[in-house]
């Protein structure tokens, strides 16, 4: 199954879209820049958190979201720009991360407050040194993942459209 089909089976009801990572370190911007570039879809609500995703837990919580969905970089020891669809168990297996709430707690925290399905979308960095431009293989990966998720969410729209009218 690919990333769309994995995404459009995972992604139900509500959804809330965190982007994790620091602008300021080449690749760990890649959650902040997809963030930014997914479009606004009534029931899908984007935060960009950049690298303090423990500020938005609260806001994330009061949208009662029926599916969390971060994305994050994640050393998945792969080739830059590789991308994994992860769930909490999988990604113990990458702690440390590089932020100070490890993301296996912040999704421990979000289940419980909200049962929602959380899910990672993580994408292997290349280059994460302070003032060091995004690479390339995680720009083109990042600018992809965000079609997906507009695909999805689109479909998702029209879906909940047709289903309003019948």
């Amino acid at each position: 199954m690919d990333l769309q089909e994995q995404l459009a089976t995972g992604i139900q009801g509500n959804v809330v879209v965190m982007g994790i990572g620091n602008p300021c370190r080449g690749d760990d911007a890649a959650g902040s820049l997809l963030a930014q570039l997914i479009s606004d879809v009534p029931g899908v609500h984007v935060i960009d958190a950049q690298d303090v995703p423990e500020n938005y837990v609260r806001q994330v919580v009061g949208e009662g979201p029926d599916t969390v969905v971060l994305i994050d970089s994640v050393d998945l020891k792969s080739a830059p720009g590789s991308v994994a669809l992860l769930d909490k168990d999988q990604v113990a297996g990458y702690w440390p991360s590089t932020h100070r709430v490890p993301l296996t707690l912040l999704m421990d925290y979000l289940e419980r407050d909200t049962h929602a399905r959380i899910f990672l979308i993580a994408v292997q960095p290349r280059q994460t040194g302070f003032m060091q431009p995004m690479s390339g293989e995680v720009h083109a990966s990042v600018v992809g993942i965000a079609g997906v998720l507009n695909d999805v969410f689109e479909v998702a729209r029209r879906r909940r459209a047709l289903e309003s009218v019948l």
